[in-house]
């Protein structure tokens, strides 16, 4: 099974399920702060010690490098979303706690909710 976490900055006063479907097309959105690559690619390799990278994907210690748990990371210009497979909540919630540590606020498209 699969869950989809989606992190952005900014846009506290806007939609929260517009601002995703704007993103989600790779549509700017006006009040949303632009992703910084290599900060997110930092903080993953500075948050999250023992996670080793294979092309997109992290896997957690003691993970199968050819499986699960894996998540996969996609940068956009204004959005980071984390795709998990097999992940369970300790390894979910040190992904939630490691982006919202550097004030990026977690929306779950599953629920069309934006957290704190």
């Amino acid at each position: 099974m699969s869950t989809s976490l989606v992190f952005w900055a900014g846009g506290d006063d806007l939609d929260a399920a517009d601002v995703y479907a704007a993103l989600d097309e790779g549509r700017p959105v006006d009040g949303v702060t632009a992703v910084s690559r290599d900060e997110i690619v930092d903080a993953f390799a500075d948050g999250l010690p023992g996670w080793s990278w294979d092309h997109q994907f992290l896997h957690p210690p003691g993970a199968d490098p050819e499986g699960t748990p894996a998540v996969e990371v996609y940068l956009g210009d204004q959005h980071a979303e984390l795709t998990t497979y097999g992940a369970e909540g300790e390894q979910l919630n040190a992904s939630i706690e490691m982006m919202r540590g550097r004030g990026y606020r977690l929306f779950d498209p599953q629920l069309g909710t934006r957290f704190a």
